[in-house]
């Protein structure tokens, strides 16, 4: 009989030390990560994202083409883009914002009414963007000088138009002081126009159907890799090395076609709309519906929130 109770106790301890040892927290083991998966479809790896999240600025919401709402400068310093009125968040029109990548000053424009296609002179002296003339409802194209913020309406004296709109878009800078402007000329009629800055001078170059028209296009860079159909809005770098793209999920991913890899830009649910890369490849802007998210892919750049 003694000998039975000693062992059921003992079997009591036994059991208890193993319930003990089942609940314990594992508090001094490492938290697990993701390991990296492959696509089988695309057969590319998907990596740890190396880069950086250098800021987040708001972004006008358009739901028309309205050309590139962001760009960069031509050596890469300065970031253009449209930002709200209200610098939250706005529709349609607002205010063309030069942001410094070196010193993190803002400068924003006044009073003018910035519908898009932000468009850079190839030496960065001068920016020019469609506008909304609201005492006329017309649309135009405004050049800023941007070493004093100047601005030069180029239909100052009158904006081409017909009885259904006045839509205007930029096709190129023609160098520094030349630009080329896409304008309606009638019912199923566009006209494009190349404008002299200095001397006002203009000459139409060519008319063709308005369906014809790709001005406010949003500039990509698809040469010198094969576009997989699945990826939306691919764009290349400048330097060849990398490609980005949204998925069917609106999730951003860069791609390096050379290490067979790629990874995720977090967007915080936003709806991709663009994608802009640097001159030298190391910072990319990526705009939703509603905000720029600017990633340095080596982790550089040290700014405040403008």
């Amino acid at each position: 009989m003694l000998r039975r109770l000693w062992l059921n106790v003992f079997c009591c301890v036994i059991l208890a030390g193993c319930s003990v040892l089942a609940l314990a927290p594992a508090d001094d083991l490492p938290t697990p990560t993701v390991l990296p998966t492959t696509d089988p479809e695309e057969g590319l790896r998907v990596i740890v994202s190396p880069a950086c999240l250098a800021m987040t600025l708001p972004s006008i919401q358009v739901d028309q083409p309205s050309g590139d709402l962001m760009n960069f400068n031509s050596d890469g310093t300065i970031l253009a883009y449209i930002a709200p009125v209200n610098n939250k968040w706005g529709w349609y029109s607002g205010n063309l914002t030069l942001f410094s990548l070196e010193t993190g000053e803002v400068r924003n424009t006044r009073d003018l009414k910035v519908t898009g296609d932000v468009t850079w002179s190839p030496d960065g002296s001068r920016i020019a963007f469609t506008a909304l003339r609201t005492t006329e409802n017309l649309y135009t194209v405004i050049v800023l000088l941007t070493s004093d913020f100047t601005p030069l309406d180029l239909y100052a004296a009158g904006a081409a138009t017909d009885e259904y709109g006045s839509v205007k878009g930029i096709l190129r800078w023609a160098g520094n002081d030349r630009i080329q402007v896409v304008e309606t000329c009638g019912v199923d009629c566009s006209r494009v126009v190349e404008i002299s800055i200095s001397g006002q001078g203009q000459q139409v170059l060519n008319t063709g159907r308005k369906l014809d028209d790709t001005s406010l296009n949003i500039t990509l860079d698809q040469t010198g890799f094969a576009v997989n159909p699945d990826w939306l809005l691919a764009n290349g770098s400048p330097d060849g090395s990398l490609i980005f793209y949204f998925d069917d999920n609106d999730q951003a991913w860069v791609v390096s076609p050379e290490a067979q890899t790629k990874y995720r830009l977090p967007l915080d649910l936003g709806i991709g709309q663009e994608s802009k890369w640097s001159p030298d490849s190391q910072l990319i802007a990526v705009r939703t519906s509603e905000n720029i998210f600017l990633y340095d892919l080596e982790c550089n750049l040290n700014l405040s929130q403008p």
